[in-house]
Protein backbone atom coordinates (compact mmCIF):
# COMPACT_ATOMS: atom_id res chain seq x y z
CA UNK A 1 0.00 0.00 0.00
CA UNK A 2 1.01 3.52 -0.56
CA UNK A 3 2.46 5.15 2.48
CA UNK A 4 0.14 8.24 1.56
CA UNK A 5 -3.49 6.54 1.20
CA UNK A 6 -2.90 5.05 5.07
CA UNK A 7 -2.48 8.54 5.91
CA UNK A 8 -5.75 9.48 4.03
CA UNK A 9 -8.71 11.06 5.96
CA UNK A 10 -12.37 10.43 4.17
CA UNK A 11 -14.93 12.59 4.35
CA UNK A 12 -18.25 10.83 2.68
CA UNK A 13 -21.10 13.36 1.74
CA UNK A 14 -24.59 12.00 1.12
CA UNK A 15 -27.16 13.39 -0.61
CA UNK A 16 -30.20 12.84 2.34
CA UNK A 17 -33.19 12.86 0.21
CA UNK A 18 -31.87 10.16 -2.33
CA UNK A 19 -33.98 7.03 -3.24
CA UNK A 20 -34.02 3.75 -2.37
CA UNK A 21 -31.76 2.53 -4.93
CA UNK A 22 -29.86 5.04 -4.55
CA UNK A 23 -29.43 4.72 -0.53
CA UNK A 24 -28.46 1.22 -1.34
CA UNK A 25 -25.30 2.45 -3.25
CA UNK A 26 -24.85 4.92 -0.58
CA UNK A 27 -25.08 2.33 1.83
CA UNK A 28 -21.91 0.11 0.05
CA UNK A 29 -19.86 3.10 -0.04
CA UNK A 30 -19.71 3.67 3.55
CA UNK A 31 -19.48 0.24 4.07
CA UNK A 32 -16.23 0.24 1.82
CA UNK A 33 -15.06 2.79 3.25
CA UNK A 34 -15.53 1.67 7.16
CA UNK A 35 -13.61 -1.72 5.95
CA UNK A 36 -10.44 0.64 4.71
CA UNK A 37 -10.95 2.16 8.06
CA UNK A 38 -10.87 -1.36 10.16
CA UNK A 39 -7.82 -2.10 7.30
CA UNK A 40 -5.70 0.54 8.08
CA UNK A 41 -6.04 1.68 4.49
CA UNK A 42 -7.12 5.38 5.55
CA UNK A 43 -6.33 7.08 8.70
CA UNK A 44 -10.38 7.92 9.52
CA UNK A 45 -13.57 8.46 7.98
CA UNK A 46 -16.21 10.67 8.86
CA UNK A 47 -20.07 11.21 7.06
CA UNK A 48 -21.42 14.12 6.55
CA UNK A 49 -25.18 14.66 4.64
CA UNK A 50 -26.25 17.35 2.86
CA UNK A 51 -29.50 18.34 0.98
CA UNK A 52 -29.96 17.50 -3.11
CA UNK A 53 -29.96 21.54 -3.60
CA UNK A 54 -28.80 24.50 -1.83
CA UNK A 55 -30.19 27.78 -2.95
CA UNK A 56 -27.94 30.65 -2.30
CA UNK A 57 -29.66 33.78 -1.93
CA UNK A 58 -27.58 36.01 0.44
CA UNK A 59 -23.92 34.84 1.36
CA UNK A 60 -22.87 31.14 1.78
CA UNK A 61 -23.59 28.23 4.55
CA UNK A 62 -21.38 25.52 5.27
CA UNK A 63 -22.31 23.57 2.24
CA UNK A 64 -21.98 26.11 -0.35
CA UNK A 65 -18.57 26.93 1.14
CA UNK A 66 -17.94 23.06 0.70
CA UNK A 67 -18.51 23.29 -2.64
CA UNK A 68 -16.38 25.82 -3.39
CA UNK A 69 -13.30 24.67 -2.03
CA UNK A 70 -14.32 21.66 -3.97
CA UNK A 71 -14.37 23.11 -7.39
CA UNK A 72 -11.30 25.07 -6.56
CA UNK A 73 -9.04 22.48 -5.61
CA UNK A 74 -10.63 20.42 -8.72
CA UNK A 75 -9.45 23.66 -10.77
CA UNK A 76 -5.81 23.56 -9.00
CA UNK A 77 -5.45 20.01 -10.47
CA UNK A 78 -6.62 20.62 -13.84
CA UNK A 79 -10.34 18.72 -13.07
CA UNK A 80 -13.81 19.71 -12.75
CA UNK A 81 -16.84 18.66 -10.80
CA UNK A 82 -19.32 19.89 -13.16
CA UNK A 83 -21.29 17.55 -14.39
CA UNK A 84 -21.69 15.34 -11.20
CA UNK A 85 -22.43 18.89 -8.73
CA UNK A 86 -24.58 21.67 -11.15
CA UNK A 87 -24.20 25.23 -9.98
CA UNK A 88 -27.51 27.67 -11.88
CA UNK A 89 -27.21 31.13 -11.61
CA UNK A 90 -30.64 33.00 -11.19
CA UNK A 91 -31.83 36.38 -11.33
CA UNK A 92 -32.14 36.40 -7.26
CA UNK A 93 -29.86 33.41 -6.72
CA UNK A 94 -27.57 30.91 -7.08
CA UNK A 95 -28.71 27.03 -6.73
CA UNK A 96 -26.46 24.17 -6.18
CA UNK A 97 -27.17 20.94 -7.40
CA UNK A 98 -24.85 17.78 -5.19
CA UNK A 99 -24.44 14.47 -6.18
CA UNK A 100 -25.72 11.50 -4.36
CA UNK A 101 -22.67 10.67 -3.24
CA UNK A 102 -18.72 12.41 -3.12
CA UNK A 103 -16.07 11.25 -1.73
CA UNK A 104 -13.43 14.19 -0.21
CA UNK A 105 -9.71 12.92 0.19
CA UNK A 106 -7.85 14.93 3.36
CA UNK A 107 -4.37 15.09 4.06
CA UNK A 108 -4.11 16.75 7.43
CA UNK A 109 -5.90 19.49 7.16
CA UNK A 110 -5.63 19.88 3.22
CA UNK A 111 -7.91 18.74 0.66
CA UNK A 112 -6.52 16.83 -1.42
CA UNK A 113 -8.87 15.04 -4.21
CA UNK A 114 -12.91 14.91 -4.65
CA UNK A 115 -14.91 12.44 -6.76
CA UNK A 116 -16.61 12.11 -8.65
CA UNK A 117 -14.61 14.77 -11.02
CA UNK A 118 -13.37 14.59 -14.90
CA UNK A 119 -10.28 16.00 -16.26
CA UNK A 120 -10.38 16.62 -20.59
CA UNK A 121 -10.50 12.75 -21.20
CA UNK A 122 -11.96 10.85 -18.39
CA UNK A 123 -14.35 10.68 -15.49
CA UNK A 124 -13.14 9.64 -11.51
CA UNK A 125 -15.86 8.57 -9.98
CA UNK A 126 -16.68 7.62 -6.64
CA UNK A 127 -15.93 3.75 -7.38
CA UNK A 128 -12.74 4.83 -9.00
CA UNK A 129 -11.56 5.98 -5.65
CA UNK A 130 -12.24 3.29 -3.87
CA UNK A 131 -10.78 0.52 -5.71
CA UNK A 132 -7.81 2.69 -6.05
CA UNK A 133 -7.43 2.36 -1.84
CA UNK A 134 -8.84 -1.38 -1.70
CA UNK A 135 -6.10 -2.42 -3.95
CA UNK A 136 -3.45 -0.26 -2.45
CA UNK A 137 -3.21 1.74 -5.99
CA UNK A 138 -2.49 5.42 -6.65
CA UNK A 139 -5.93 7.79 -6.51
CA UNK A 140 -6.69 7.06 -10.26
CA UNK A 141 -5.87 9.39 -12.93
CA UNK A 142 -5.42 12.29 -10.50
CA UNK A 143 -1.72 13.20 -10.23
CA UNK A 144 -0.87 16.39 -9.19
Amino acid sequence: MTTSNASHRIVVYLRASASLPARERQREVIERVERLERQGRIAGLRVRHWDDRVVVENGADGTVETFEAFKARAAEIGHTIEPFFQEHERADAREIVFPIICIAVHSGDELVRVFPCRDETAAYSVWDCLTALETDGELVGLAD
